[in-house]
């Protein structure tokens, strides 16, 4: 139902505030050398994050950004994927391999789950359909979950997960997406416009020039209402003015 990957994407091109993604990096880093101090301790070796903000905020961009750099692959799960119930979901993740990273994306899908299966009522067929809360919470950390694998999780809502999804020895960080800040818009729009693109001149003169025009397209940006994809989208339609 789902395969591994590696990413090509570096995690240099996801544009976070203030040394944001390196901190998460190190984290993983650190989890995955890890190994015998989680043995030595007795404690399961396996650690989750979870990603929640608004959509196009850059959370699975992220992922696959921390993928590349760490050289691991990636095994992304959809719990709203036609047919998958518990049963299908425990072997899918039992059969990991170590020292990769599982990404369930929409992981409020879940709530919605349990949702849909409360109204089904006496339905017995759309009560049994889909993957449950109890179902996932048993694959993440139950007897038979399986260990040496970095779980990054995302959601849009994270107000509709159910706090046992995301107590600690589940999801053990909790990291925000926030709509795009004056500075991730100001180093977006030179990325689009580097030094080399315009006409030439000296790399001081053009760093100047360059300054100035993200201020000025900053400065006309709301702070924390677009997304970072919404502003994207906006100088791509542009990319050849520099």
């Amino acid at each position: 139902m789902f395969a591994g990957h590696k990413p090509k994407r570096s995690l240099a091109s996801v544009i976070l505030d203030n040394g944001r993604a390196e901190s998460l990096r190190g984290d993983v880093q650190e989890f995955l050398s890890s190994r015998e101090w989680y043995a030595t301790r007795g404690i399961p070796f396996r650690r989750g994050y979870l990603l929640h903000g608004p959509p196009g905020t850059g959370k699975t961009s992220f992922v696959g950004g921390i993928a590349s750099e760490l050289g691991l692959d990636i095994y992304s799960l959809s719990l709203s994927a036609k047919g998958l119930d518990d049963d299908k979901l425990a072997k899918l993740l039992n059969a990991l391999p170590p020292k990769t990273i599982l990404l369930i994306e929409d992981i409020d899908a879940a709530s919605s789950n349990a949702t849909k299966r409360r109204n089904a009522g006496g339905d017995a067929e759309a009560w049994c359909r889909g993957v449950t809360l109890a179902g996932l919470l048993n694959v993440l950390d139950g007897i038979d979950a399986s260990e040496g694998r970095v779980l990054f999780a995302t959601t849009n809502h994270r107000e509709l997960l159910d706090p046992a999804l995301c107590r600690p020895g589940r999801m053990d960080v909790h990291f925000e997406f926030s709509l795009a800040s004056k500075s991730q818009a100001k180093a977006l729009f030179k990325r689009f416009y580097p030094l080399g693109n315009g006409p030439k001149k000296s790399d001081s003169g053009g760093r100047d020039e360059l300054s100035k025009l993200a201020t000025q397209f900053v400065e006309s940006i709301p702070d924390r209402t677009y997304s970072m994809a919404e502003i994207q989208g906006y100088l791509v339609q542009y990319k050849t003015d520099a």
